[in-house]
């Protein structure tokens, strides 16, 4: 008798394993007034008999609404589950699945944080006749940009609306000052602008119940000095034509004569070492080439480290990182390999060796990051450099890059020193602070400098889609000859 309950538990559960749901959890992440809170689990019957549904167990917080009862062989079932919360908070719920050729249920799990209860929008599940279940609904949106002194409306100013780190669309104010558009229900980082006055950004949220913003912008109280015409040509150089630093010797190379070293200028590293570097200046009758060589660059395995610990759900320093990182991927070409980890409470690695030519899957990967958990880097930061080796590109820029928007938790481990180790081996160190405190910025700049690297701060939006592609260019640069 025991022979047999252990043979049909095995064909239980061997018959169980021969098909598969398409996930096994759901998160839906930070929950506000307006989300649909709905989410379909599919399921195919991959055997030559056919499987019943028995019974999906839930609480009153959870309405279900299934495809049918009987699943025939080589057909779908599917479950939609919609959630709805009576209180704040995070949540973790297990729902078991009864299938009759399995004496167990399959366990599907929701999961996500409560931050607004609205279930105005209705308890039950949206009907599979719906084609717009699952896509957040939309709201009218009205927004107005006032000058800050005068209280009057500034005409043709620029309301961009960034989410996730895109942009899904850019809106002008009428002579009233006023946008009046419709949007989609969600978290926005709002960037305004306006010809002649101070930009400004900010995070928000936007539901039915919150649907308006009110801007003041101010105008700029110093003007700037006229820009000196030498000025001019070293800045057009640098970032119109080489994309790079000043280099004295490609310079002297390219201009002759006309490029004079002055003095030198000794640094001193965070370890005591000095170094010199010649500072260069353009003789004001210098005559620019009209023809430049190409710049070239070296392939670049570029492993991203990145602080999602729930400190980075503030102020937008999210949106800015992932816009940061989609820039780049956009820029980057499809000899590049990219690796994403991510760190907080524990590390773990998102994406890994991805050519950049896979730019869809790069981005949506991007997009989907969420924060939460505290930060710990010490292991999130011995996965990026074993990332670094494992795809090593010999004679390439290999480069772990670090984003956070606070200090980094060493740990038990000696941070200077891994890092060292590491930049002797070929593989670079650059920080990218999101909107980090002076005393965070300091700490950083030192442990970017040991690995060769630079500290980039992102303050703003104009930042997070500058800095980072110009810092992979200046380390893949190949000076040409």
């Amino acid at each position: 008798m025991r022979y047999f309950l252990i043979l049909f538990l095995f064909f239980s559960f061997s018959g169980f394993a021969q098909f598969g749901f398409d996930k096994i959890d759901h998160d839906f992440g930070d929950i506000y007034a307006g989300n649909d809170r709905v989410v379909d689990l599919k399921f195919r019957n991959t055997t030559p008999d056919k499987i019943f549904l028995l019974r999906v167990k839930h609480g009153r917080e959870i309405k279900t609404l299934v495809s049918g009862q009987t699943i025939r062989p080589d057909s779908l079932l599917i479950i939609r589950f919609k959630y709805n919360p009576d209180q704040k908070g995070k949540f973790n719920i297990e729902i078991p699945i009864y299938l009759s050729n399995s004496l167990e249920p399959f366990v599907f799990t929701l999961k996500g944080n409560v931050r607004e209860i609205d279930n105005s929008m209705g308890l039950a599940c949206p009907s599979f006749d719906n084609p717009n279940a699952g896509i957040p609904p939309l709201f009218e949106f009205r927004g107005q940009v006032l000058d800050q002194e005068t209280k009057q409306p500034i005409k043709g100013a620029t309301i961009t609306f960034v989410s996730n780190g895109t942009i899904s669309q850019i809106e002008k104010t009428n002579r009233e000052g006023k946008v009046e558009t419709k949007a989609m229900i969600g978290l926005y980082y709002f960037v305004v602008d306006a010809d002649g006055y101070i930009g400004k950004e900010f995070p928000r949220y936007m539901n039915k119940n919150n649907d308006s913003i009110l801007v003041h912008l101010t105008k700029p109280k110093i003007q700037l000095e006229p820009i000196d015409s030498i000025m001019l040509a070293e800045d057009t150089i640098s970032k119109h034509v080489f994309q790079y630093e000043l280099d004295s010797a490609l310079l002297s190379q390219v201009f002759g004569d006309s490029a004079i070293l002055d003095s030198a200028l000794i640094l001193s590293d965070s370890r005591g070492n000095t170094q010199q570097e010649e500072q260069v200046v353009l003789r004001k009758d210098t005559v620019l080439p009209v023809v430049l060589k190409e710049p070239k660059f070296k392939s670049n395995n570029i492993i991203f480290l990145l602080d999602v610990s729930t400190s980075m759900n503030s102020d937008g320093k999210l949106d800015l990182l992932k816009a940061s990182l989609i820039e780049m991927v956009q820029k980057l070409s499809e000899n590049d390999t990219i690796t994403l980890i991510s760190y907080s409470t524990f590390s773990k690695v998102i994406i890994e060796g991805i050519s950049a030519k896979e730019k869809d899957l790069l981005i949506e990967t991007i997009k989907g990051i969420k924060a939460q958990g505290m930060t710990a880097g010490g292991d999130g930061m011995k996965l990026a450099y074993r990332q670094g080796r494992e795809h090593f590109i010999k004679g390439g820029n290999n480069q772990v890059i670090m984003a956070t928007d606070g200090k980094f938790n060493r740990g038990n481990m000696n941070l200077d020193k891994l890092v060292e180790k590491n930049y002797k081996r070929g593989i670079g160190l650059t920080v990218l602070g999101i909107k980090n405190k002076p005393e965070d910025a300091e700490s950083m700049s030192a442990i970017a400098q040991i690995g060769g690297g630079r500290f980039l701060l992102i303050q703003n939006y104009e930042d997070s889609k500058e800095m980072l592609v110009s810092e992979i260019k200046r380390t893949s640069l190949v000076y040409p000859q």
